[in-house]
């Protein structure tokens, strides 16, 4: 039976580690193990009162929190007003309130009637809430002249549920000119990030936690080793611990600078990268060592983030160190199926069928460069694809997948 005191200790320590903690951690602050700290945890998941995110292959959990959807209201184009059943105002967003020329103060608890938003409340609009049905929506046009303009309005009415129980009603509205001009707020609304551009930011932002939580891990680790030579009298087993420290910052150092290669100091932002640039750029930064590179059909444009040129070395890279007597490297880009399909190939040892998802993941041991793990973040971000499908002892062969709109021909 789970304990508790416990259950609240873990409550409380959730509640003070804001970006989430890992079974592990939980397990570490609070001095009890592994397997009583995931019971735990996973109590809490199961009454609500906490949630899991997946970071990589580690599961963080934090505590639920509460949406505050009057904030992310106030950020709609649309206007959004709640009344209840007597038609007091109990919430209204920005955009309502720059077209009325208001504050939520000078209306929230007021009467509609006794509020700037009386002209939305025509006689066709409260039949609609009157009649509207619960689980149930109406919508309704009608030209309304609000602060002296000529406004085209939709009207979405439905009900809703206060936290009390009590009914009331929501109010979406559309405002747009007759004329087809810029609708409420149109000239002062905060410039939106584009989609693409926002899930490069996201991506960017996951990116960098993963990397603080494992370098923190690693120099913590590092610390215990030296914590452990600091102890010992003997030779051997200090040269011993020298060696895994050493190993383990070494790791860290280059798991550094992959990432640093790969995000830079910029936030990515989808852009075009040729090809034909990539492929030269590569070849001057890895020494092929005799290996003979050809190259074919690489005259195209790809939209990505500044970490695509990276792609191209991270796998020549990997056919250098991992690829054994690699004496050939193919380098290709067809259209194919209304996308682009762009090929890299050696002749070398490739990869066992148990590894071919495995070496894109976060690599589970201390010392695993992550390069190809990155390769495929920057490249998700505008929707490709990259996967391995070459045959054990004929080689490696990497397919990457450019959807349609993604690429075009560097002609154009």
């Amino acid at each position: 039976m789970v304990d508790k005191g416990d259950i609240e200790r873990i409550r409380e320590l959730l509640g003070q580690h804001k970006q989430g903690l890992t079974i592990d951690e939980v397990a570490r602050y609070l001095g009890i193990n592994r397997s009583t700290a995931s019971k735990y945890l996973n109590s809490l998941v199961f009454s609500g009162a906490a949630t899991i995110r997946r970071l990589g292959p580690a599961k963080l959990f934090y505590l639920r929190e509460v949406v505050p959807l009057d904030q992310l209201l106030d950020h709609a184009s649309d206007g959004f007003i709640v009344i209840d059943s007597a038609y007091v105002v109990h919430y209204l967003n920005r955009t309502v309130c720059h077209v009325f020329g208001c504050q939520p103060d000078d209306v929230i608890g007021l009467h509609v009637h006794d509020t700037p938003l009386y002209p939305l409340f025509s006689p066709e609009t409260f039949h609609a809430i009157e009649n509207v049905a619960d689980g149930d929506r109406t919508q309704i046009s009608e030209s309304q002249r609000i602060g002296g303009v000529e406004w085209t309005v939709e009207k979405w009415i439905f009900p809703l549920h206060f936290k009390s129980g009590l009914m009331g009603i929501g109010i979406v509205c559309r405002f747009a000119s007759p004329a087809g001009g810029p609708g409420a707020g149109e000239g002062d609304r905060e410039e939106t990030v584009p989609p693409l551009t926002l899930k490069s930011y996201l991506q960017q932002t996951q990116l960098n936690t993963l990397l603080r939580r494992y370098a923190k891990n690693q120099v913590s680790l590092a610390l215990d080793i030296a914590r452990k030579m600091k102890l010992t009298r003997v030779n051997g087993i200090v040269s011993d611990l020298a060696r895994e420290q050493e190993e383990t910052l070494q790791s860290l150092f280059l798991n550094i600078r992959s990432f640093d290669d790969f995000l830079g100091d910029e936030p990515l932002k989808p852009g075009w990268y040729s090809l034909d640039e990539t492929v030269r750029d590569a070849l001057s930064s890895v020494k092929l060592a005799g290996i003979h590179f050809f190259s074919d059909g690489t005259g195209y444009l790809v939209c990505s983030t500044q970490g695509f040129p990276l792609v191209l070395r991270a796998l020549l890279e990997n056919s250098v160190v991992h690829g054994g007597k690699v004496t050939s490297i193919r380098f290709t880009a067809r259209e194919m199926g209304g996308g682009l399909v762009i090929t890299y190939e050696d002749d070398g040892a490739g990869i066992p069928e148990a590894e071919k998802t495995q070496i894109f993941e976060w690599g589970r041991g201390p010392h695993r460069a992550h390069s190809l793990f990155l390769a495929r973040q920057v490249l998700s971000v505008t929707g490709i694809s990259i996967k391995e499908t070459g045959r054990p002892g004929r080689g490696a062969r990497f397919e990457i997948l450019v959807p349609p709109g993604r690429f075009r021909p560097a002609s154009e």
